[in-house]
């Protein structure tokens, strides 16, 4: 199983490595609210890593992300424990589907969201594979729900089909991971620009919304083809630009002689 930073081609073997990569990139305060301040770090190739800093410099927070157009029209956006549920809507406002995920502005989400807004959903590929079309996938081990029962034919997924599993594990312990598989609208591969790490990203449809999909170049040699379906397991992030909120920096006070 590959780690989300694999995703975005910041595979690495500690914290450490990841501070010196993180250092060479260029870095910007888009958030600050409670004293915490919202660092992402960008890289040309479009991955990204927001890292919430508190006021004593410490990290207390780090998303992988990717600079993904906005491809979903979520509301009820909420949090739920540790994580953020949404729905997915349609124009009409009729829910398509609903999602557990990691928000990059999630420090900044204090209640309930339930104006419609426009976000970009990033499927980081812990676990996925890519099918020749529909049909291939149809066909694959893949595509099969659970464990049939013997002599019956098992229920499967369709190609373009999606399932939170955070919303299923209760707020206790949720997490932003999911089964999503859709077809590919188009796919490129990309170089990060410090770690020389390739790493695939997939515009893919599936209920609901679509998502830039990014895949580590050490699991993936080649990048997928549009018609092509990526099925898997994910780590799910979403960046609703409109949610930051900036707040002055405090005065740190001034001690006495």
């Amino acid at each position: 199983m590959a780690s989300t930073l694999a995703c975005i081609g910041l595979d690495v073997d500690s914290l450490e490595t990841l501070n010196l990569h993180l250092a060479a990139m260029p870095s910007q305060v888009v958030g600050r609210i409670g004293g915490v301040e919202s660092v992402r770090y960008s890289d040309e190739s479009g991955s990204r890593v927001v890292v919430a800093v508190d006021g004593e410099g410490d990290t207390v927070d780090l998303v992988p992300s990717y600079d993904g157009r906005p491809g979903a029209l979520l509301t009820e956006v909420g949090p739920l424990g540790p994580v953020v549920q949404a729905d997915a809507v349609d124009e009409t406002g009729e829910v398509l589907t609903r999602l557990a995920v990691d928000l990059e502005q999630r420090r900044h989400l204090t209640g309930i969201v339930t104006s419609q807004a426009r976000a970009s959903v990033v499927a980081l590929g812990l676990e996925m594979g890519v099918h020749a079309d529909a049909a291939a996938f149809a066909t694959s081990d893949a595509s099969i729900l659970g464990t049939p029962e013997p002599g019956e034919d098992p229920t499967r997924f369709a190609a373009e089909s999606f399932v939170s599993y955070g919303l299923f594990r209760g707020a206790e312990d949720p997490e932003p991971t999911a089964f999503l598989a859709g077809t590919v609208l188009a796919a490129d591969t990309r170089t990060h620009g410090v770690t020389g790490q390739v790493f695939h990203v997939a515009r893919v449809r599936t209920v609901g919304f679509e998502a830039t999909v990014c895949l580590p170049g050490s699991e993936h040699p080649v990048a997928p083809e549009p018609g092509n379906v990526v099925a898997g397991a994910c780590y799910l992030v979403v960046d609703i630009a409109s949610l930051w909120t900036v707040e002055p920096p405090r005065r740190k006070k001034r001690r006495g002689r």
